[in-house]
């Protein structure tokens, strides 16, 4: 049974039509991708399925008592409480649980409670302690530190509060508090935006294993291939549904529409063929009947359609700059801080001509300040940067760093010496198509702000391309172009990306910013198990760094839990002297009575009891001669 179902949806805006008769399903635990070029609707499709937006026609069915999960553009927090105590805050019927199950235990272990009573505690103690472990209450914590520590979120950093943390980490905890509760479906739109590549990686592996579906909206091709199996694809205002991966979709996907393309130009051939036929056929009476059941026979042909093809996309070809020295960068002994964080320290860099670099790293670690650095825009504390002779550097910024004056024409035509038609022709080959040409550049959105830098960044003179998240709100199609290009390009190439298709696609060696200095890998996969063996080689020394002091404090620690229980026992025998000296008295007094000597049987009863308590009184004597020594060499 579906646990979403979706048929006729039908979209519009004023007059322009989004989709229409959309119509699909998703099953319980199916993990599936969204993907269609920018601007097709995906995000419309899912405010639809999430109801903060309208429909004009279609159904849309849910299982019965759903429960769904969203990753909204706004997000809304208490700006009062600490990161933990927001995620904390989702177990808080948990929580109570707890403090029900604590008043239980209390109460049980009151003296002097009717044997009735106690059995009723217990059996409600029993029952929420079964109903807490059903739920996972035992594992919150657990949950919780994993998940903080997945996205990014460093342990001093679980304290602080709400109203401190940049754009970035809101929304970072934002996707936190939803994979920590449990839903039957997720809607996730760009969910690896401002994660680092250790945090996508923890991602991939979280959401592979999680129990409900997912339906998720990323340009990550390497995230995707990991976590989806199978995908919703929105185009020409229609939806598809494929198998597979990202990489079998595509495969499919081109496969599918050459058997579609033959199919059209064979039935083509032949129409044409028979067209011909008809033309050219002599007036005799049987080619006049034979031509006239042709024409009948292309009259009632159910035609093959030609497959439609997406090629709306961006051509992009950097221009080759004029060559210039072999050595195209070294940065010598450089060094930067930020009060107490280390960028860089005594870090060395050489790059050559025509080499194609990734520079990775976590978030944080000082990659775009690097990028900066050898662009001039920060100067590092000490060290020196060195550009090659006629090496010319072009910058792509993370950031936008494009100026809002003026329009996009405008901002080509000052970039190169341009015709206005070669102006509108570059523009419209990057998707800036009509009137878009003319519109405000404060008025663009962020991906049109991105493509307008690549093509100021295309028509430079640059010989040395350092990009700094270049793939940033472009759509799928447009990565792909982008990457070709910079994968054809003889320029030298110096690019950040957490973008591991992209990178394995573009790049020849990756340089990883680590503690401060720049460390070289031949590839990913080699960084990647680098990095494994130093947190084993970390968790490793951690078990045999035990100090002696350590060892002094632990050994301390044990002596004074023993000397405690010493104590106890000291005290524990003492009152048991006291309570048995008591009875032995009892016993005398008893025994001189007279008239217990007149009872034959009750004063060998008791005399038999007087020499058990004189027995035990021995042993207890011994016992805390023995405990006084203890205590006494102890100190």
């Amino acid at each position: 049974m579906a646990l979403l179902q979706v048929k006729g949806l039908t979209k519009y805006y004023g007059s322009d039509q989004i989709f229409e008769d959309l119509s699909f399903e998703i099953h319980p635990g199916e993990k599936m991708g969204l993907i269609g070029r920018n601007g097709c609707g995906k995000t419309t499709l899912i405010n639809i399925l999430t109801g903060t937006e309208d429909y004009d026609r279609g159904e849309i069915h849910w299982a019965q008592n759903y429960t769904f999960g969203y990753l909204p553009q706004i997000l809304e927090f208490n700006e009062n409480i600490s990161v933990y105590q927001e995620l904390r805050s989702i177990f808080s019927d948990l929580d109570r649980l707890q403090v029900q199950i604590d008043e239980l235990q209390h109460q049980m272990n009151q003296a002097g409670i009717p044997e009735n009573r106690l059995r009723e505690l217990v059996d409600h103690h029993h029952e929420l302690t079964e109903k807490f472990a059903t739920a996972g209450g035992y594992q919150v914590e657990g949950r919780i530190q994993g998940v903080l520590k997945g996205l990014g979120f460093p342990k001093e950093r679980w304290h602080d509060s709400i109203a401190v943390l940049s754009g970035g980490e809101r929304t970072r905890l934002a996707l936190a508090r939803l994979l920590l509760k449990s839903y039957d479906l997720l809607f996730l739109d760009e969910p690896t935006n401002y994660l680092d590549i250790e945090a996508v990686e923890w991602l991939e592996e979280f959401l592979a294993s999680y129990k409900g579906a997912v339906l998720l909206v990323s340009h990550d091709r390497y995230f995707l291939d990991k976590v989806v199996q199978g995908f919703l694809e929105m185009e020409f205002g229609r939806i598809k549904r494929y198998r597979g991966n990202y990489s079998e979709y595509r495969t499919q996907k081109e496969a599918e529409y050459q058997s579609m393309l033959r199919a059209y130009e064979k039935q083509e051939k032949e129409i044409g063929r028979l067209e011909k036929f008809v033309r050219e056929s002599r007036a005799t009476e049987k080619s006049k009947r034979k031509a006239h059941s042709i024409e009948k026979r292309l009259l009632h042909m159910e035609r093959v359609e030609k497959p439609l093809k997406d090629d709306k996309a961006l051509k992009l070809r950097f221009k080759n700059g004029p060559a210039g020295a072999r050595i195209v960068l070294e940065c010598d002994h450089l060094s930067k801080r930020y009060g107490d964080k280390v960028i860089l320290h005594q870090a060395q860099l050489k790059v050559e001509a025509g080499e194609k670099i990734g520079l990775i790293g976590p978030n944080g670690v000082g990659k775009t300040t690097l990028l900066k650095m050898i662009m001039g825009y920060e100067a590092p504390d000490s060290g020196e940067i060195r550009l090659g002779y006629e090496i010319r550097p072009g910058y792509f910024s993370q950031l936008d760093n494009i100026s809002a004056e003026g329009t996009p024409f405008s901002q080509i035509m000052a970039a190169a010496d341009l015709s206005n038609t070669e102006a509108r022709t570059i523009l419209g080959r990057f998707l800036f198509s009509g009137d878009d040409v003319f519109k405000n550049v404060a008025d663009l959105s962020g991906g049109e702000r991105r493509r307008l830098g690549l093509i100021k960044l295309m028509l430079s003179e640059a010989n040395f391309l350092i990009l700094d998240e270049p793939t940033n709100h472009l759509d799928l199609a447009s990565i792909e172009v982008v990457e070709n290009a910079l994968a054809e390009t003889e320029n030298t190439v110096l690019v950040v990306s957490h973008d591991r298709y992209f990178l394995k696609k573009v790049v020849d060696r990756y340089l990883a910013l680590v503690n401060g200095q720049i460390l070289p890998f031949a590839d990913y996969e080699a960084y990647v198990a680098w990095k494994k063996s130093q947190a084993e080689i970390k968790e490793e020394s951690s078990e045999k760094l035990k100090t002696q002091t350590q060892i002094h404090r632990e050994n301390t620690k044990e002596i004074q839990r023993q000397l405690r229980r010493k104590q106890r026992e000291l005290v524990d025998t003492e009152a048991e002297i006291e309570k048995v000296e008591c009875r032995r008295d009892e016993l005398y007094q008893l025994l001189n009575d007279p008239a217990i000597h007149n009872d034959y049987q009750q004063s060998a009863a008791l005399a038999a009891e007087f020499a058990e308590v004189e027995k035990r009184l021995e042993t207890l004597y011994q016992q805390w001669e023995i405990l006084q020594e203890e205590l006494a060499a102890m100190g």
